[in-house]
């Protein structure tokens, strides 16, 4: 089997998680703990953490009724959040958004109510890698009406588009964004779309660090923070490759949203680009790009 990554992190399973019940942590598992939690506080912490999954089950006996198949449930359920590694991405959906993580292996338990946890390397995000919201509009039907209806599923069948979304090889929105520029793939090959998507990703890296994420277009510099703390910005093909334009870097320009949707969907004309500076008429008024 093909092993999967995300920026370098091996992923060797998929996991879902209701943050508590209704999931009433979520908010503060994502915003202010990082952290995934576990409730099932009938159950000794210790044991978990020794493996001993027949007292366990012992345990579980006396708070299911003797219900074998929902005790099995239970037991595998408590199994998967002791003992997954560091490489399970763990996620879940918020604000109709997909948010995932990766947690270290320890598990503690909390002292204001026995629920246990464990916390995330680094954050939970909602951003694939170039920092695009993970809306779950954008994905398949089949993701977007997933229910868990217990504590931790897991999700064989999604983990490739998962995990391709997050790594922005054939995130959608991604997609549909570079396709607004060049209209003119969109019969092409899948392949020879995700091959230019690839490539457009490196130079938007490279170009957002340049500008720090700040609108290119005079007198703006709009930027704002993410949730992680990061700044947000949207890359634009200045010219499509229909108007003989190109995918290197001297053709991507760095914008804040609103100048986005206006080179879009405005009557717009690119003009000279002299002393560093690049004339754009936006419905017959001036506007200038300026470059480092």
């Amino acid at each position: 089997m093909k092993i999967m990554h995300i920026n370098g992190q091996d992923v060797n399973q998929v996991l879902y998680i209701n943050l508590g019940t209704h999931n009433k942590w979520r908010h503060n598992c994502i915003y202010n703990d990082n952290t995934i939690r576990l409730s099932y506080v009938e159950v000794d912490h210790q044991l978990c953490l020794a493996a001993k999954w027949t007292e366990v089950e012992e345990q579980l006996k006396i708070f299911r009724n003797g219900n074998k198949r929902v005790i099995t449930s239970d037991k595998n359920q408590i199994q998967k959040f002791y003992q997954c590694g560091e490489d399970t991405l763990w996620i879940t959906f918020f604000m109709q958004k997909l948010w995932w993580c990766f947690a270290k292996k320890e598990v503690t338990q909390r002292t204001d109510d026995t629920t246990k946890e464990r916390a995330v390397i680094g954050k939970w995000s909602c951003d694939n890698l170039v920092g695009e919201p993970l809306e779950l509009k954008y994905f398949n039907q089949e993701i977007q009406e997933f229910r868990c209806q217990q504590t931790i599923c897991e999700l064989k069948k999604f983990k490739p588009n998962i995990v391709a979304a997050i790594n922005t090889v054939q995130s959608p929105k991604i997609k549909d964004d570079f396709l607004e520029d060049f209209p003119e793939l969109k019969n092409e090959k899948q392949e020879i779309v995700i091959q230019r998507i690839k490539r457009f990703q490196d130079i938007v890296v490279q170009t957002k660090n340049k500008y720090n994420n700040c609108c290119q277009f005079e007198n703006c510099g709009f930027t704002f923070k993410k949730h992680d703390g990061s700044l947000y910005s949207e890359a634009h093909h200045l010219l499509p490759l229909s108007k003989e334009g190109s995918q290197a870097v001297d053709n991507i320009v760095i914008l804040c949203p609103n100048h986005h949707r206006m080179l879009h969907y405005a009557d717009v004309r690119i003009e000279d680009f002299e002393n560093n500076r690049r004339t754009v008429k936006i419905n017959g008024e001036s506007c200038y790009l300026i470059y480092k």
